[in-house]
């Protein structure tokens, strides 16, 4: 009624106010910062000296990323269909679209990704219990990776023996298969083309692999030690013992990373945030559908935000120090890749595997 109170008005306020501090948050903190400065060298001249011949005669078999994602991917209908309605409002449950899906059961399933929420407190945004409800369950997940490891390594002792270090390849490939699960099934994701979902996991596969071994330490409060996806336990003076300078100096990043994120008290629902923030990147090149993705990204750094409202009195100076740790977190993964790569020039690491595929993609388009 024109002339009277709004009562909507305060809701437009609060509305604004979240979107002026999360843009100045995030500028301030240059998250979307694409080029970073590496923090280590990872290799000398005399060492790419010896790398580069074996590079003549590595054999890299078509990817296989596309035979884990939809063929038949449901994108360009539903996006017309749905964009301007999950867009908008961060209030629609688009998981619940079939009966046992708000207990987090989905029917194209695995039973990795049927575990069981509920919502901690009235005033959780909605967008983020969504997100909630897309992670996997731990110890399904923990159960599957080290049935396949033990066969695996029954397989090599019948050939030559496994290395630990290869052994931990392995560990990281089964653990990208579940990261692509993860997507795959997630809100949003599905809603786009083949296309766009492979370009962005492509971009982003290393930074989540991370994220996976970082927030196991800080969810179980792991401190000396590194607890495993298989839910084993190495001391960190064993792996410095055993690791070169590079790697002991990426164990060593990945630690402080790990207590930055302990002093913020990050728990599950951040880090669930955080993994949609990595997998939508609008920084990506040559995206077909740019402005949803964009709008995705937007839709779960407010969701971040208003959770560290809602969880903390200083939140302002949580989600700063979140980003800059985020923006550490794609330096760290940089470097992470750069050492594979070197590792897997010297035949160190097993072949035709996802791990490999990703690596391969990202340098070809990179």
């Amino acid at each position: 009624m024109r002339g009277g109170r709004n009562k909507f008005g305060p809701m437009y306020k609060r509305d604004r106010a979240l979107k002026q501090q999360r843009k100045a948050l995030i500028q301030a903190s240059g998250f979307r910062i694409e080029s970073s400065t590496p923090l280590v060298s990872l290799s000398s001249p005399h060492q790419k000296d010896s790398t580069t011949p074996q590079n003549e005669h590595i054999i890299y078999q078509s990817p296989s990323l596309c035979t884990l994602l939809p063929s038949n991917s449901p994108g360009a209908t539903l996006y017309h269909t749905f964009s301007n309605w999950t867009i908008k409002s961060e209030h629609t449950n688009i998981c619940a679209s079939s009966p046992g899906s708000a207990a987090g059961i989905y029917n194209d399933s695995d039973e990795v990704y049927s575990r069981p929420f509920s919502l901690r407190g009235p005033r959780m945004p909605e967008l983020l219990t969504e997100f909630m409800r897309c992670d996997p369950n731990e110890l399904q997940l923990q159960n599957r990776i080290t049935a396949y490891l033990q066969q695996e390594q029954n397989e090599w002792e019948k050939q030559r023996s496994l290395t630990i270090f290869s052994l931990m390849c392995l560990m990281a490939d089964q653990t990208l298969f579940s990261i692509v699960e993860w997507a795959r099934r997630s809100i949003f994701f599905k809603q786009l083309k083949v296309s766009d979902q492979m370009k962005l996991l492509h971009s982003c596969w290393s930074e989540l692999l991370l994220l996976d071994i970082i927030s196991r330490q800080v969810l179980h409060n792991k401190e000396g030690s590194v607890l495993l996806v298989t839910g084993q336990e190495i001391e960190l003076s064993t792996i410095a013992s055993h690791a070169g300078p590079t790697l002991a100096s990426l164990v060593q990043k990945g630690q402080e990373i790990v207590e930055r994120l302990t002093i913020l008290k990050v728990d599950r629902e951040v880090f669930a945030c955080i993994k949609f923030l990595l997998l939508f990147n609008p920084d990506v090149k040559q995206l077909e559908d740019h402005p949803f993705i964009e709008s995705v990204q937007e839709q779960a750094e407010r969701a971040l935000l208003e959770y560290m409202m809602c969880t903390s009195s200083q939140y302002v100076g949580r989600f700063a120090h979140l980003l800059l740790c985020l923006s550490e977190l794609r330096s760290l993964s940089t470097l992470a890749e750069d050492y594979l790569y070197c590792k897997h020039l010297s035949g160190e690491v097993p072949c035709n595997n996802l791990l490999i595929e990703m690596l391969h993609a990202k340098r070809s388009w990179a």
